[in-house]
């Protein structure tokens, strides 16, 4: 498991302490793939796909690391990694691929902890990686996939660019983190100005761990994005007691979006286990519009003399939506999932594994569209339904 948690997508965002006692630059490459073999039924199993593909996964990148012992007893880490490298979902010159920067920062660490500052997959995001994948496959339970308000598009797997992070030193088992973001500019004739913090507590001893997270992001457009390409509620819809989203909105002044995360790992030998609980709103601003849900995320793994058997499960409710200042349960606005593996190490860097994974999305999760947005659509029942058995390999240099 900890080989796993290594090599996780996100594992260099946050220069540890540990990192400087070796100066100069390294590179690492962290490749996840694997043959996807599956089907998604949709509209109460009417209509049916079947897919098989070679898929990579999310978290495929090349790092680049640099320490430096500094001459006042700090040391230095400059960390740069690109994402979305992958050429077999795409064109394999890339054309169909857009190489972009999922972190870049520089941090100092001394007897303050380690402050840094650039763009960060800050910890919110990062501590929702429990799945023993590093989040590279979104089609089973990985948690990380779970902490999205479909109805907006808002999500806490966010890469906040123009962000200060800060993580103290261990406290008798007890680590403190926070993180600032700037936000993008503030546009002339919008009053919105976004920015957005974290604060976050763990402790850990021996073979537990506990912990707690929350996000805080205001003025913000309603999918959460840095462009006018974003979402706001139509407040003149013709609906009754319907919620429909329009494209085009530029950041919304007084919106926010808030979300709170507990979670908990205990070792127990044989196996361990790991589990988080998240609960999310936004509100739009003035308009008194918004939306909410909670949901969870659960891991078992257990070690076995070649490998690892993992386990893992998440569900999102369905979300609660409010319009007019009245708030009400959306039918069939909920997400679940799950998957179990097996993974297999070839080498000290390298594994195999072997994956079921199942997903069940309801249809008024997202806003897809006026037809999911009457009142009888609302309460109709045509999930979509997905199941793929994978064979893949992931190798970490």
């Amino acid at each position: 498991m900890k080989k796993q948690l290594l090599a996780a997508a996100v594992a260099g965002a946050i220069a540890a302490p540990a990192a400087m006692a070796a100066e100069g630059p390294s590179v690492n490459i962290y490749y996840p793939m694997a043959i996807q073999i599956g089907s998604t039924d949709t509209d109460n199993g009417n209509s049916t796909t079947d897919n098989e593909t070679l898929v990579d996964g999310g978290g495929a990148r090349l790092m680049f690391t640099w320490t430096d012992q500094l001459n006042n007893g700090m040391g230095l880490t400059a960390y740069m990694s690109f994402g979305n490298l992958a050429a077999s979902n795409g064109n394999p010159d890339f054309s169909a691929n857009t190489v972009s920067i999922r972190n870049a920062h520089l941090a100092l660490t001394g007897d303050h902890g380690t402050v840094g500052f650039g763009t960060m997959e800050n910890f919110f995001e990062i501590d929702t990686i429990i799945d023993g994948y590093g989040a590279d496959w979104g089609n089973g339970g990985a948690p990380l996939y779970f902490i999205t308000l479909g109805r907006t598009g808002f999500s806490f797997t966010r890469r906040d660019g123009e962000s200060v992070f800060w993580q103290s030193n261990d406290m008798n088992g007890f680590v403190a983190k926070a993180a600032y973001t700037f936000g993008p500019d503030a546009t002339a004739g919008n009053a919105a100005d976004p920015t957005g913090y974290q604060l976050g507590v763990q402790y850990s001893s021996g073979a537990l761990s506990i912990g707690a997270n929350m996000a805080q992001y205001d003025d913000y457009p309603a999918d959460g994005g840095v462009t006018d390409a974003a979402f706001a509620i139509d407040q003149n819809s013709a609906n009754a007691g319907a919620v429909t989203f329009v494209d085009g909105a530029a950041p919304i002044a007084g919106s926010d979006a808030s979300a709170q995360s507990w979670r908990a790992a205990y070792d127990f030998g044989s196996f361990s286990v790991a589990g988080t609980m998240f609960s999310m709103k936004q509100t739009l601003g003035a308009i008194n519009e918004g939306v909410e849900a909670t949901g969870y995320g659960i891991n078992i793994t257990m070690p076995v003399s070649t490998g690892r058997v993992i386990f893992n499960m998440s569900e999102l409710d369905d979300q609660d939506i409010t319009e007019g200042g009245t708030t009400r349960a959306l039918n069939d606005s909920g997400m679940s999932g799950f998957d179990i593996s097996y993974q297999h190490d070839v080498s000290a860097n390298t594994y195999m594994f072997i994956m079921y994974a199942a997903q069940d999305t309801g249809d008024n999760f997202n806003d897809n569209g006026a037809t999911n947005n009457t009142v009888a659509d609302i309460n109709e029942d045509t999930d979509s339904e997905s199941s793929a058995i994978m064979l893949g390999l992931t190798a970490s240099f």
